[in-house]
């Protein structure tokens, strides 16, 4: 379930551009049982930030270290495994600096991402697996066609993963200071060129100043945005627990 609505209304939106963050962790490689304990060999990784909008970049560093000490010129490769999630691959390779620090920029995800970093070799090390969320970018617009008449329009830039069939477009309206939403009208997508949907509707406003969402299932929403924002649209009018606008 993708929610849109404009900037000005207080919703929770997959595309929101995300506050900065990051993610943390570490792991460490272990020796066979049956040889004698050797020093431990830490490799630790973090990813800035933990959520982007789709076409954004994201920076993975960290540091390799052997008894506390940091590793120089040794070579580490950062992994992905993108939704569906069947499997790491090699997206690139970094040698680490005199203090065993590296950093992996313009790292794009186009959809929700697993990442990485190992030491190859034996043994091998591993870092802890990273998270990335990549949201839809949005772009929507309102504008008067005269008495009675507005039309509305959103612009989606998302994965090319799962392909682009056209989806249903259920858009909503709620006059300022009520808290039902009304269905006005429910139309398809298109695509203007891969990666990049279009919807539109023309309705009849609930009145001057008002509050629209639109929501949509294209077949790529599970690629893209927090697993809590998945689900079906709604079919009919709906109530919120406060008043809009």
């Amino acid at each position: 379930m993708i929610w849109l609505a404009p900037a000005a209304t207080v919703i929770a939106l997959a595309s929101a551009a995300p506050a900065p963050s990051a993610l943390v962790a570490g792991a460490s490689s272990t020796p066979p049982a049956s040889e004698a304990p050797a020093i431990t060999r830490v490799l630790g990784a973090s990813v800035t930030p933990g959520e982007v909008t789709y076409g954004g970049a994201v920076t993975v560093a960290g540091r390799l270290t052997d008894a506390n000490q940091g590793m120089s010129g040794a070579e580490v490769v950062l992994q992905a495994d993108a939704y569906p999630f069947h499997g790491f691959a090699a997206l690139a390779r970094a040698a680490t600096a005199a203090d065993g620090g590296f950093t992996f920029t313009g790292v794009r995800p186009d959809r929700n991402t697993r990442l990485r970093v190992v030491l190859e070799g034996s043994p091998t090390t591993t870092s802890a697996q990273l998270s990335v969320t990549v949201d839809p970018s949005v772009a929507i617009n309102a504008r008067s066609l005269g008495p009675g008449r507005t039309r509305l329009s959103i612009r989606l830039g998302h994965t090319v993963h799962a392909g682009s069939a056209s989806a249903s477009a259920s858009w909503f309206v709620a006059a300022r200071g009520t808290r039902v939403f009304r269905l006005a009208a429910v139309t398809q997508t298109r695509e203007l060129s891969p990666g990049l949907t279009y919807a539109s509707a023309t309705i009849n406003p609930p009145s001057k100043r008002f509050v629209y969402r639109v929501c949509l299932n294209p077949a790529w929403e599970h690629a893209m945005g927090p697993p809590a924002t998945h689900g079906r649209c709604p079919r009919r009018d709906y109530e919120v627990r406060r008043d809009v606008g």
